[in-house]
This record gives structure tokens, C-alpha cells and sequence, in this order.
């Protein structure tokens, strides 16, 4: 009985060795995911950075690292990330709303407002995101067009 226990520690050793050895980029993966999960960006930040650069294939892997670099003030690395993320895949809504505000962050109102209606193209009942564009088109003299924005956010348009 004793033997059988230690071959049955001694394969459970080897293969947690051979997974660390053969996929450890699903090891820094999986390490960046619970720095994320911790809210640890700053942590996080160099294991997807260094998969980014290995050509690592995640669904979640260039969202999160997006949101950590805009969590922790980096907002130009932010901003080159959500762009990638829309180059990719155009109808990522979430990707569209962060550049958006990373735009707004910046001054750039006529390229949040582009973004903003791109998003609200897909889901024009989102009243959070129409309060954003009606506050972009303010911040750029827009005065009759936010005012139609607010009034829809309301409800008292469609």
C-alpha cells in the first residue's frame, strides 16, 4: 500500500513538473488571471505583456491586459491595445466604450463620439453609454445634438 502511494505522489509530481515545463505560458497566463481577479494590475501587467509579445492565444488575454494598463494610468499603452482589439474584431463592444473613454481622457471628443455611436448602433437602449455621448458632444460645442442624446437617455425621445 505504502508504494502505491508514493507512485501515485511520485506521477502527480512529474506531471505538474511537465505541465510547467510544456505550457508554461498557460502557467503566466493563468497567473496574470488571478492578479486580474485580485485587482493586482500592476502585477498582471507583465505576464500578459510577455505572452502579448510571445503571440500567446487567449480570448480574454488582450482585454484584461488592456484594462490593467488603464487601470494603473498607462493610458497610451491602454489605448494602443483597444485599438488592436478593434482591428481584430470590430464588433467588440467593450473594446469600443474603453477607446471611447481613453479618447475622452485625452480631448479627442470627435473620435469618442465616433465610438460612441458605434456602440450605440449595436445597442441603442444603452442609456450609460448615451450619457457619454451626450457629454462628448458637449465638450465639443455639439449643444443641439447632446441635447437630443440627453433626451433619449431620458426617455423622452426615441
Amino acid at each position: 500500500m505504502k508504494r502505491y502511494v508514493v507512485i501515485l505522489i511520485a506521477v502527480a509530481l512529474l506531471t505538474t513538473v511537465a505541465y510547467h515545463l510544456f505550457k508554461s505560458d498557460w502557467v503566466t497566463f493563468r497567473r496574470g488571471e488571478g492578479y486580474f481577479a485580485k485587482k493586482e494590475y500592476s502585477q498582471a501587467i507583465p505576464c500578459y505583456a510577455r505572452l502579448f509579445k510571445s503571440g500567446f492565444e487567449a480570448p480574454t488575454l488582450l482585454s484584461h491586459l488592456g484594462t490593467s494598463y488603464l487601470a494603473t494610468g498607462d493610458f497610451g499603452k491602454a489605448m494602443t491595445i483597444f485599438q488592436r482589439i478593434l482591428n481584430r474584431s470590430p464588433d467588440k463592444l467593450s473594446a469600443l466604450k474603453e477607446l471611447a473613454d481613453i479618447y475622452i481622457i485625452f480631448g479627442r471628443f470627435k473620435e469618442a463620439i465616433t465610438l460612441y455611436q458605434a456602440f450605440l448602433q449595436e445597442q441603442p437602449d444603452n442609456t450609460s453609454v448615451r450619457i457619454l455621448l451626450a457629454r462628448a458632444l458637449t465638450w465639443s460645442d455639439h449643444f443641439d445634438e447632446a441635447i437630443q442624446e440627453y433626451k433619449k437617455a431620458l426617455g423622452e425621445e426615441k
